[in-house]
């Protein structure tokens, strides 16, 4: 197995074409088809469902897909980090709300007063952000799971509450208990999301239930399906503080409270101990001038 293999099959994953891969590639499309029938030949697995009417890749061929792009991921990391001699170079995964709050306050403090670093940013899922780690792509993270790294015991708290839109719950009382909530169409995150449980225990959507659900493959994308009126949703309330000030959405009163979302520094890369520290303490500072700045729904918290 080599890097090519994994390179042409994680593009034909994502493009599903073998010419436009071939031509991604700056390939003949047989030379594509060579590489994935190799690399399928020395894992000893099938990658692809030839006898879909579409293209399909097996189970072993997704697993196999989620690998690939760590490498690559890998490579471009290590590549920017030997080519580029006149700068440190740093990258950090940041959970969606770490992203949304006070991580571009963290870019520009970085780019004002440390032009010579460069920081970029990975904004994923815990669970895709904890295979980058896996993978040594990053230098640091904030995530909701892990522990934290001791030199970085700072945490950033967030309020969870139920949102909707006016016109999804008009007419219906509250508080809600669980089971008026399971009632309502509802948006949910992933069963990966570290904030799954908690909703899943408090609506016990283990049961059976009458209304729609909808799932967000991201943050951000499940605060738009809030707001074009999907269903109800149990998000941090800053992502939507605003709507929540002009009417656009509601807070609902309900019988059983979500816990607050916590994030905290879950991964140092201890071998660029230097920058990676200086990274740290403007995380710190950052996260505690939001707070600060957003004192109604979220909060720092020192040594936690």
């Amino acid at each position: 197995m080599n890097f090519k293999q994994l390179e042409a099959f994680y593009w034909l994953s994502q493009i599903k074409n073998y010419r436009q891969t071939a031509q991604r590639l700056g390939l003949t499309q047989p030379a594509v088809s060579a590489r994935i029938q190799s690399l399928e030949n020395d894992l000893g697995k099938t990658l692809i469902d030839r006898n879909a009417p579409g293209f399909r890749l097996t189970d072993q061929g997704m697993e196999v897909a989620d690998f690939a792009l760590q490498f690559l991921n890998l490579r471009e990391t290590m590549n920017t980090r030997l080519l580029d001699k006149h700068k440190t170079r740093l990258s950090i995964g940041l959970a969606g709300m770490a992203a949304m709050t006070w991580g571009p306050m963290l870019l520009k403090r970085l780019r004002q007063e440390h032009p010579d670093l460069t920081l970029d940013v990975y904004s994923s899922s815990d669970l895709q952000l904890a295979r980058f780690i896996e993978a040594g792509t990053l230098d640091l993270a904030f995530t909701a799971g892990r522990d934290r790294v001791p030199e970085a015991e700072f945490t950033t708290r967030f309020d969870v509450g139920w949102v909707a839109r006016p016109d999804l719950v008009e007419g219906v009382a509250q508080p809600l208990t669980p089971e008026a909530l399971r009632n309502l169409p509802l948006v949910l995150y992933p069963k990966t999301s570290p904030m799954w449980n908690p909703v899943a225990e408090v609506i016990d959507e283990m049961r059976s239930f009458r209304a729609e659900r909808h799932y967000g493959n991201s943050l951000s994308t499940m605060y738009d399906m809030l707001r074009l009126g999907y269903g109800a949703s149990a998000l941090a309330l800053i992502g939507v503080e605003q709507e929540l000030a002009d009417g656009r959405l509601v807070q609902l009163e309900v019988t059983e409270e979500i816990p607050p979302l916590d994030l905290a520094c879950t991964y140092a890369n201890r071998a660029r101990r230097k920058p990676v520290r200086l990274v740290l303490e403007l995380a710190r500072e950052c996260a505690w001038e939001w707070c600060q700045d957003h004192p109604r729904h979220a909060c720092y918290i020192d040594g936690i």
